[in-house]
């Protein structure tokens, strides 16, 4: 998964990323989550003029128009959904359960070492 900024940069950096791990063997699927035309239109985060001197800026102009907006400008909250809400596509929910108890009980049992 790959979060980033919707720029000529950032946009870029998903293909990237995923070139990188390619050249050094890694056999992995890299998904854009965030940030998005549709994530923009929700959100609302403020605009910004897209930097007219990035080499990518043509191609991400005619996809996406002049405006760039920033990641970072999202809640905390907003993006911690937009994780969790991917993770779990991948989450095997009966084992993270079990292991999730097997820590709660061993939690317990380091607490009561040192409370007796």
């Amino acid at each position: 998964m790959h979060l980033g900024d919707l720029d000529p940069s950032g946009t870029d950096m998903t293909r990237d990323i995923a070139d990188r791990l390619h050249l050094y063997g890694a056999t992995v699927r890299i998904e854009r989550i965030a940030l998005n035309p549709v994530q923009v239109a929700e959100y609302q985060p403020p605009p910004n003029p897209a930097k007219r001197t990035d080499k990518r800026y043509k191609k991400y102009a005619a996809a996406h128009g002049t405006q760039s907006w920033e990641l970072d400008a999202l809640e905390p909250l907003i993006l911690d959904g937009l994780i969790k809400s991917h993770v779990h596509n991948y989450l095997d929910s009966q084992a993270f359960e079990k292991a999730r108890q097997r820590q709660e009980k061993e939690r317990e049992q380091i607490l009561a070492l040192y409370a007796g």
